[in-house]
């Protein structure tokens, strides 16, 4: 059976803290992370179980098998949402560009 994709979101980030988002997942799959553009910043992925306090979250990078909780390159990230609420890759720090950020679920 095929992973069907239920949420996504896309923004472009011009300022520490901003996030794509997503919550409410209606049940363990996988989430993806994009990121495009040119950028000096800091993404960092986070998670939630109760969608208000959000702790770090390793995604595995495509080009590599070490996972990591942040990027300050262009590239994407895979991970299995577990049983969490929700996901997000949040601005953490940024001095400039116009970084795009992608994020996905999908259900397994």
């Amino acid at each position: 059976m095929a992973a069907t994709v239920l949420k996504s979101q896309q923004i472009t980030v011009s300022a520490a803290d901003q996030a794509a988002s997503i919550l409410g997942f209606p049940s363990p799959g996988n989430v993806a992370v994009q990121i495009t553009g040119t950028l000096s910043a800091t993404i960092s992925f986070e998670a939630t179980v109760d969608g208000t306090n959000w702790v770090a979250f390793n995604m595995l990078p495509s080009n590599s098998g070490t996972a990591a909780a942040s990027a300050t390159a262009v590239g994407a990230w895979t991970q299995a949402t577990g049983g969490f609420a929700g996901i997000r890759a949040r601005c953490s720090a940024y001095s400039s560009g116009a970084p795009v950020v992608t994020i996905r679920y999908a259900a397994s």
